[in-house]
């Protein structure tokens, strides 16, 4: 998939070492993985289970490529049998740009492609970022629990 500034495309696991690279980087970590340490182990599980997803329903992780450089990751992921959740990260130097707006707006219409009708967005109580990202792309807020926040996107 290609919008004006990025190409978004499958992750697979050729992008193993650049992605735990990537989602190990502190100030992506801190909202992601309850700010655990990804290992190349639970790396290389999200990498396969989205080719499965890929290969299944029609979408899984793209890595989010600018300029020829891998700068982050956007996609949706099965949470359990009813809802889908979109995910995505992007390095730190790539923030405040638009950018994860841009690749979340490219998903999400390969999500309706798919034929979903619903998207849930699930962020950290403190990642005002994201927060801001799920009213732009006009979700729902559902409620707060456990330090996080749940939206609903209806595609």
């Amino acid at each position: 998939m290609s919008t004006r500034r990025l190409e978004l495309r499958p992750a697979g696991l050729s992008d193993l070492g650049v992605l735990v690279q990537h989602w190990n980087d502190p100030q992506v970590r801190r909202y992601l993985f309850d700010d655990r340490e990804v290992s190349p182990k639970l790396a290389e599980t999200l990498l396969r289970d989205s080719e499965a997803d890929f290969a299944r329903h029609g979408y899984g992780l793209w890595k989010v490529v600018k300029d020829d450089v891998l700068i982050g990751v956007c996609g949706l992921r099965r949470r359990g049998e009813e809802r889908v959740e979109i995910l995505y990260s992007l390095d730190p130097g790539h923030w405040g740009a638009g950018l994860a707006a841009e690749a979340a707006e490219a998903v999400l219409g390969a999500g309706r492609r798919a034929r979903l009708t619903e998207v849930l967005i699930e962020t950290d109580d403190g990642n005002l970022a994201s927060h801001r990202l799920a009213d732009r792309l006009g979700a729902v807020f559902e409620g707060a629990a456990d330090g996080r926040r749940r939206y609903t996107l209806t595609l």
